[in-house]
C-alpha cells in the first residue's frame, strides 16, 4: 500500500505541473510553448505514477529496501543546490564530485580527489574557455 501513496502523491503533483504548463501557453507541436516541455513531463510522470498504483494495487512487484548510497547521493545533490551559490561552482562542484565518485566504488581517497580535480579542470577547459560559460563565483572568487 505503501506505493499507491507515493503514486497518488506523483499523480497529484503531475497533474499541477500539466495544469501549470498550461496556463502559462504549450502552443503547438511545431511552435512550442514556454510550457510545452514540462506539459510532456507532467503527462509522463502521470503515466508512470498510474503504472506505480497499478502495479501495487495487482500485487506486483517487491518493495526493494532503499541502498544507503542513493540516499546519501541526494542528500549531498539537495546540499549542493544550496552551496553553489555561496562556495562558486568550482569548489561545491569539486565536493560533490569527489563525494559522488567515493560514494560510487570503493578507492582511495587520492584517487578520487584526483579524478575530482580532472573533472573539474576538463569543465573549466570546455566551458569557461572554449565555449565563454561563466559560473557562479562564490565567496572566495573562484
Amino acid at each position: 500500500m505503501r506505493k499507491v501513496g507515493v503514486g497518488l502523491f506523483f499523480l497529484g503533483f503531475s497533474l499541477f505541473v500539466i495544469w501549470q504548463s498550461w496556463q502559462v501557453d504549450i502552443g503547438t507541436t511545431k511552435m512550442p510553448g514556454s510550457g510545452f516541455m514540462s506539459f510532456c513531463t507532467g503527462v509522463v510522470l502521470a503515466f508512470l505514477s498510474l503504472a506505480l498504483i497499478l502495479q501495487d494495487w495487482k500485487g506486483e512487484g517487491k518493495t526493494a529496501k532503499i541502498p544507503y548510497r542513493v540516499v546519501l547521493a541526494l542528500v549531498f545533490l539537495f546540499v549542493y543546490s544550496f552551496t553553489l551559490e555561496i562556495l562558486g561552482f568550482y569548489i561545491a562542484t569539486f565536493f560533490l564530485v569527489l563525494v559522488l565518485f567515493r560514494l560510487g566504488e570503493a578507492r582511495r581517497w587520492w584517487v578520487v580527489t584526483a579524478m575530482s580535480a580532472l573533472v573539474i579542470l576538463f569543465v573549466y577547459l570546455v566551458f569557461e574557455r572554449l565555449l565563454q560559460v561563466f559560473f557562479p563565483p562564490g565567496i572566495f572568487g573562484i
